[in-house]
């Protein structure tokens, strides 16, 4: 009788460990791409994506800090957005 509980909880904690990873590995990704900007500059030749890219990125690890994870998905994508916009003006890509 105890099998059934037992395999049920473990596909639960995978499932639950799994999400967990995917929040961790975007949030990740969105600060990879806020440092490339930073780093080419983009706070001085791109403020407004710059800093939109910022807020966002927090507003991701807030999220994150109480386990939004649909809120985390939201907020990484537009601050990876916001980071690439930064990034092109930064190193000419954009006009």
């Amino acid at each position: 009788m105890k099998r059934p509980w037992v395999l049920g909880g473990a596909v639960l904690l995978s499932f639950g460990l799994a999400a967990g990873c995917a929040t961790a590995n975007a949030l990740q990704s969105a600060k990879d791409s806020f440092a490339r900007a930073k780093a080419a500059g983009a706070e001085k030749k791109a403020p407004y994506e710059y800093y939109a890219a910022e807020i966002y990125l927090s507003l991701a690890q807030h999220e994150a800090d109480d386990g939004d994870r649909a809120g985390v998905r939201d907020f990484t994508e537009k601050s990876q957005n916001f980071s690439f916009e930064a990034l092109q003006k930064a190193t000419g890509g954009a006009k």
